[in-house]
């Protein structure tokens, strides 16, 4: 009996301690496994770097105040975006954005004021409050501050612009259109006889551009530079109109290179007279207004192109369309969003909305696929065409809004 119980006790010894292996190896494999999916789970939420400064933060919803009277996103907790304002001279806001990781604004509680009598509201779904939570403006000497840290955290930066009004504004335009003559390989592609029969989609990206800037152009000449209906045009501005007007695709008599690069000489000579005086430029929200009318109507359009049935072969020509219009919009837009910032300030959620409005301008900047599909919408492949056109019709919803104010 004595040598059965010493088996038994050894046999149970032998069990005990199994089990305590069979646990601490499924301890072990548990961890392994958190450990792979955490990282995992981490970067499908953070995949959206929208920093200058490597920090990386959650995909942005992009929905904006219900206040507002505009659409969150699906799935976007709209408790999150409380807004509170209070008057002008009591200090910070007492605003709460709710801790989501898809939040975009500056930290809860930094406002801005915009004098006496103007409400001092705490930055939205989508606050791009320079820093330290105050607005930069004109100044005594027109002077534009940097845009702060807090832009960061939905977007590249604002840039900073000469405090001559409409300078940084005109010279956006200039380095947009050079960058497709002179600074892109090959340069002007669409009237190109080899070469440019086998790059659609650059040629349609430069067609996108152009087109782009015809309307901004026309913009310049009509309303911001003019005093009123009864001011004079000026001449190097309308000279520059007409050169962007000509055929794309034109090889000679003139080329669409050279009549291009004469409508950029023009806006460099209207350039030195912003720098002297000669003319002005006014940051009227009429003027912006317009702006974003003109920027509609060209949007509606594109938006168009996105959704209708085309041929497989044609969908990239629209795609790439649509991205240099894009293109435009998004550097013309991030130079107004700082030059007009007082009169932006005027109405409620005007900044937040064109904050929002250059954020889905920059989501499509990074859309940039290797190939172009064009699968049917509920199929396994993409369509890229209608992933474009997500962020657009957004731009085109929001720019609707603005051109009413």
């Amino acid at each position: 009996m004595g040598v059965l119980s010493e088996h038994a006790k050894s046999y149970s010894g032998k069990c005990d301690g199994g089990r305590q292996r069979s646990f601490r190896r499924l301890f072990l494999a548990l961890a392994f496994v958190t450990l792979l999916c955490l990282p995992g789970s981490t970067w499908a939420l953070q995949r959206h770097d929208l920093s200058q400064g490597g920090t990386t933060h959650a995909a942005p919803s992009g929905g904006i105040l219900a206040g507002a009277g505009l659409h969150g996103q699906p799935g976007e907790s709209q408790a999150g975006h409380a807004m509170a304002s209070t008057t002008a001279g009591s200090g910070a806001a007492g605003a709460s954005h709710g801790q989501e990781a898809g939040s975009h604004g500056p930290a809860a509680g930094q406002a801005s004021s915009h004098g006496a009598d103007a409400q001092t509201v705490a930055p939205g779904a989508v606050g791009h409050a320079p820093a330290g939570g105050a607005e930069t403006g004109h100044g005594a000497a027109g002077e534009h501050g940097a845009p702060g840290a807090a832009h960061e955290a939905h977007g590249p930066p604002l840039p900073e612009i000469s405090p001559i009004p409409g300078l940084s504004f005109v010279e956006a335009m200039i380095n947009l259109m050079e960058h497709e003559l002179k600074g892109r390989f090959l340069g002007w592609r669409p009237n190109d006889i080899l070469i440019g029969r086998c790059t659609d989609n650059v040629n349609n990206y430069q067609l996108g551009v152009l087109e782009a800037m015809r309307f901004t152009t026309l913009r310049l000449k009509d309303s911001l530079t003019r005093m009123g209906d009864a001011d004079t045009y000026d001449p190097d501005l309308e000279a520059a109109l007409n050169l962007f007007m000509n055929k794309a695709d034109l090889f000679w008599f003139p080329s669409a290179e050279s009549s291009y690069q004469n409508a950029l000489d023009h806006l460099k000579r209207f350039v030195e007279k912003l720098r002297t005086g000669k003319r002005s430029f006014y940051y009227r929200k009429d003027n912006l207004v317009l702006l974003f009318a003109s920027y509609r109507d060209l949007l509606g359009n594109v938006n168009k192109s996105l959704i209708i049935p085309m041929d497989w072969f044609k969908s990239d020509d629209a795609f790439y369309y649509a991205k240099g219009v894009a293109h435009v919009y998004y550097e013309i837009l991030r130079v107004a969003r700082v030059g007009f910032e007082q009169q932006l300030a005027t109405t409620l959620y005007a900044k937040e909305i064109l904050d929002e409005v250059i954020h889905e301008l920059h989501r499509v900047e990074e859309v940039d696929p290797w190939i172009i599909l064009d699968a049917d919408l509920g199929g396994f492949f993409a369509n890229h065409r209608a992933n474009l056109n997500a962020p657009l019709s957004e731009v085109t919803h929001l720019l609707v809004i603005l051109s009413q104010l």
